[in-house]
């Protein structure tokens, strides 16, 4: 029997979307023809894998169990693809980069260092982005890329993501703040504390951010809500309460009235690389191969 990729590409997306006509917007074909190519699977396969509903459909068991096993296939199908773009002439065009505060930037050096030199016509361009956007904006095709702030939600409809970077978790305090002279403090030494969570965060990601629950079942208090991570830093120094960060942000965001104290018994934070999942370009998929590759060299634990 012999299933290939564009198959189980449409079973994922019919899964992740639970419609067929949404599911056939996203990967650019007509609905009957979506639905013709389910047909042809579930044929292959000797089982039925959707609940049809005039709302659209659920997974059977047999499409539950097929889910995992698809996405692993595509992930090895599109990790060839991408090695054979990074092995292909010099690409040429424009990747465009969304990114979230300064995500990831020593790795993005590294990146744009190889591709000025594998692939010298190849332009990225880098924008700043909010949490809140970037999904939208790969599904729109008004980004290629973006590098984003770890937790992601479970599943995101049409979009991949693989880990790229670990970095330790800082709290970041006013400079005059009894914890700021600090190398590092444990997370219940702030259990006393007021914390500005960001607006744009889901709420699960907020949870964790601020570890709450604390270790011994307390949660921390919440203050102002800051609108971006800039505006938290804002919030901070002018003393409304503390924040949370990756080291990234103590490099590139230094300024007066705030300090960053590294958080010495918490899990440590990572930063994403999402795209489209139905990415076909070959500059962004010499970008996504170049970018797992430093990410590799770096020790940076990937999933996807």
């Amino acid at each position: 029997m012999d299933v290939n990729a564009n198959s189980l590409r449409y079973f994922v997306a019919v899964s992740e979307e639970r419609h067929f006509g949404r599911a056939a917007a996203r990967l650019h074909v007509t609905t009957p023809s979506l639905s013709e190519q389910i047909s042809r699977l579930e044929k292959k396969v000797r089982s039925d894998l959707f609940i049809r509903s005039p709302r659209g459909v659920e997974l059977t068991d047999a499409g539950r169990e097929l889910l995992p096993l698809a996405r692993t296939a595509l992930d090895a199908h599109d990790a060839v693809s991408e090695w054979a773009a990074l092995r292909q002439v010099p690409q040429g065009g424009t990747v465009r980069v969304g990114i979230f505060a300064a995500a990831a930037a020593p790795l993005r050096e590294a990146v744009h260092e190889e591709l000025a030199e594998r692939h010298p016509d190849l332009t990225v361009a880098t924008r700043r982005i909010g949490v809140d956007e970037a999904f939208g904006m790969l599904r729109d095709e008004r980004i290629d890329v973006a590098y984003m702030p770890e937790p992601l939600p479970q599943e995101v409809p049409g979009i991949r993501w693989t880990s790229v970077t670990r970095q330790p978790r800082m709290l970041v305090v006013p400079a005059d703040h009894r914890l700021a002279g600090r190398q590092d403090v444990g997370i219940e030494e702030t259990n006393d504390e007021v914390f500005i969570p960001l607006a744009t965060v889901d709420p699960a990601a907020v949870d964790w951010w601020l570890v709450d629950p604390r270790p011994d079942g307390t949660h921390p208090r919440r203050g102002p809500v800051a609108a971006d991570f800039e505006a938290m830093l804002d919030l901070c120094a002018a003393g409304r309460g503390l924040g949370m960060s990756a080291s990234f942000a103590a490099d590139h965001y230094s300024r007066p009235g705030v300090a960053f104290v590294r958080l010495r018994d918490v899990e440590d934070a990572r930063t994403a690389l999402c795209w489209r999942a139905d990415e076909r370009n070959p500059a962004v998929l010499a970008y996504l191969t170049t970018a797992r590759r430093a990410a590799d060299v770096s020790g940076a634990a990937a999933r996807s």
